[in-house]
């Protein structure tokens, strides 16, 4: 029994609970048949674990290889294009430079042109309480600015666009002298005006109501002061030299501060309350009215800007501020012959629009006022 391999009883059970390392089979002591039953039952689970990743083994290899053979072609393709596709690159790479800095260049050029670019203005009256604010604004905004006054002097020498402003002494009563000053000058702005002239018994007051503290002399009347320094400044820019043949060009641009009082006609009640008035609130008005129907007399030649503000004024203008509420209210509440009050701001940032805007002629009221000062920044 011993030889013919026969099965010892509890023997199966015996040895499949043995630990590893009591592997008897080595001893040669068990017989041939069970060594020969052990020996394949330990080899039987390694032979199926093989027999399942070969298969797996196989065909991870495979993958690997196709990878690898895809990496080489593709590693050839790239070194045989290699010098073809970084001058490509390189060609690209310079193009989208040079579109780039052509682009920053252009808008560096936009950025850096101004409205006002090479061309000249003068104002009468730039260093008034309108026209100072005038000229700073215009300076600021690229124009070459020339300011003619009795006084000729920056009345803000610590300001860098005045001292820009090419300050000139003189008389604008006199004919010859604004002569010169228009023939070389592309627009003109007319802010010379005074509220109490040397005929109304109130020229004192000139000190407290004049932005600009001006005191007038004996001869100077709304007449001289408003209507004969605008008549000599329209008869010089008639006289203005230009080029034969050239009918086609842009009338000059003339801009004129009258009042809102002066388009006293053209509301209700207004003529009954100009009846009513001082005489010489008639004589302002009168020598205001004159201006801006010379001014609208030649419009082939003249492009006119005619504006008509109520009471100006700034926070820093105290001798108006008082008055600003009721003149404010009287015109919400639809009093027809009383215009809302403009800041010295809106004025002049709306001079400078019309002065820009070709399209801008004729009569502007407060609203209109508003709207062109909208289109300065």
């Amino acid at each position: 029994a011993s030889q013919g391999g026969g099965r010892r009883p509890g023997t199966q059970q015996l040895t499949s609970k043995m630990p590893f390392f009591m592997d008897f089979a080595a001893f040669g002591w068990l017989p041939a048949g069970v060594q020969q039953r052990w020996a394949a039952q330990r080899t039987r689970p390694q032979q199926q674990r093989r027999r399942r990743v070969l298969p797996l083994a196989a065909a991870l290899a495979a993958a690997a290889t196709a990878c690898l053979a895809a990496k080489a072609v593709m590693a050839a393709t790239a070194f045989a294009e290699g010098p073809a596709r970084l001058a490509t690159r390189a060609s690209q790479a310079r193009s989208s430079s040079a579109v780039t800095r052509r682009a920053e260049e252009a808008s560096s050029a936009i950025v850096a042109v101004r409205p006002g670019e090479g061309k000249k203005l003068l104002v009468l009256g730039g260093n008034g309480y309108v026209g100072r604010e005038v000229c700073r604004l215009a300076v600021a905004r690229g124009y070459e600015v020339t300011s003619l006054s009795r006084r000729g002097e920056n009345p803000e020498p610590d300001s860098q666009e005045l001292s820009a402003v090419n300050w000139v002494q003189g008389d604008a009563t006199d004919a010859g002298t604004v002569q010169a000053l228009v023939s070389e000058a592309d627009a003109v702005v007319h802010a010379i005006g005074l509220l109490f002239d040397a005929n109304s018994g109130l020229t004192n007051l000139n000190l407290v109501v004049s932005g600009s503290k001006s005191t007038p002399g004996e001869d100077s009347t709304y007449d001289r002061i408003t209507r004969l320094t605008a008549f000599n400044l329209i008869q010089a820019v008639r006289g203005k030299f230009r080029l034969p043949f050239f009918g086609s060009s842009e009338p000059t641009p003339v801009l004129f501060v009258s009042a809102a009082e002066a388009g006293w006609p053209d509301v209700s009640l207004g003529e009954q309350v100009e009846s009513a008035a001082p005489d010489w609130l008639k004589q302002y008005l009168v020598a205001k009215r004159a201006v801006e129907a010379e001014l609208q007399s030649a419009p082939d030649l003249i492009r006119p800007v005619i504006f008509r503000p109520s009471l100006i004024w700034s926070w820093t203008k105290f001798d108006v501020l008082p008055v600003i509420p009721i003149f404010n209210l009287a015109n919400f509440l639809g009093v027809p012959f009383v215009d809302k009050t403009v800041t010295v701001n809106t004025l002049s940032k709306a001079i400078i629009a019309g002065l820009e805007n070709v399209g801008t002629s004729g009569v502007q009221r407060f609203m209109e006022m508003e709207e062109l000062e909208k289109q300065v920044a």
